[in-house]
């Protein structure tokens, strides 16, 4: 079997990111601070100007301001900020052949989306600043199982049905059937993106944020409690666990005792806003029974 490296290595000019994403990381590399650089760039894709226009202009991100073209817009939205939203427009179109008779990639991203809402909305009543690199990393932490229906979509399908028949967790049969998991498959490819560490951290251990790096942990910890939550968005169901997990950190003992409540209303709120944002296409509301790769006891291993 291969490994979760060289599964990705194998697909890797299926799965690259666009070139406009690499311009840019090379201009926050070279720290170029003009924000003319960065319009040059992106205004050469279209779909990906107006995305930023409507992102910056979006109630949800809460952008001070109001941008009328791509430089109001980016000044508003702030370099460091102009990484994480551009890479997660790019991550959806990145993944948007994945046939729909395999995989329903709508589904999956309206679920993505909502857990990056959880992650945000768990970081802002943390009083964590700032807090939309949350909705990036909430959003992306399961993308290795996207990764994972491209190339494999029937041993991957395999492994989902596989759970749900053993009543178990879904990494333990994607192991049996592949040889590595979705969390490795994550972490390999933000290796290939050349991510931030972060990001292969939050990939790597958002189901045990204990064993990620120290400075990495509370970041692992936020992912870790909104996976939990958007498993199975139902309130009162996860208060002693969410107690458990932010007993020893001080900016996580700040959520309020009614975040789940909190977190709902703004996945009810703002889920159908930002998939129209990001995916113009996307689908209807769906139960979460309809979510491809539900799989509740996965934080209970």
């Amino acid at each position: 079997m291969q490994t979760a490296r060289e599964f990705i290595a194998d697909m890797a000019e299926q799965i690259s990111m666009p070139d406009v994403y690499m311009e840019i990381r090379q201009l926050i590399e070279q720290k170029k601070l003009n924000i003319h650089d960065y319009v040059s760039v992106i205004e050469k894709d279209s779909v990906l100007s107006t995305r930023m226009i409507r992102i910056a202009n979006s109630h949800y991100f809460g952008y001070p301001g109001w941008g009328e073209n791509l430089y109001q817009s980016l000044s508003l939205i702030g370099i460091m900020q102009l990484h994480d939203l551009t890479l997660t427009s790019l991550s959806l179109r990145t993944f948007a052949a994945i046939p729909q008779q395999i995989f329903n990639l709508e589904a999956f991203w309206r679920y993505s989306v909502q857990c990056g809402i959880a992650a945000r909305t768990i970081a802002q009543y943390s009083q964590i600043i700032p807090i939309n690199p949350y909705f990036t990393l909430g959003l992306l932490h399961e993308i290795g199982h996207a990764a994972m229906f491209v190339k494999q979509p029937e041993l991957s399908l395999q492994a989902v049905d596989q759970s749900k028949q053993q009543g178990c967790s879904v990494t333990r049969t994607e192991h049996e059937v592949l040889g590595f998991d979705y969390t490795q498959a994550g972490a390999a490819l933000m290796q290939l993106w050349h991510l931030p560490e972060i990001y292969q951290q939050i990939q790597t251990f958002h189901l045990h944020p204990e064993q990620a790096d120290k400075a990495h942990q509370q970041a692992a910890k936020i992912i870790h409690l909104a996976h939990i939550f958007c498993q199975n968005p139902v309130p009162g169901q996860h208060q002693s666990y969410f107690r458990q997990i932010t007993e020893n950190d001080k900016q996580l003992k700040k959520l309020p005792a009614i975040i789940d409540k909190i977190i709902i209303k703004e996945m009810s709120d703002n889920t159908d806003t930002i998939l129209s944002m990001l995916w113009p296409n996307c689908a209807q509301p769906l139960s979460s029974g309809d979510l491809p790769l539900q799989d509740s006891q996965l934080s209970h291993e």
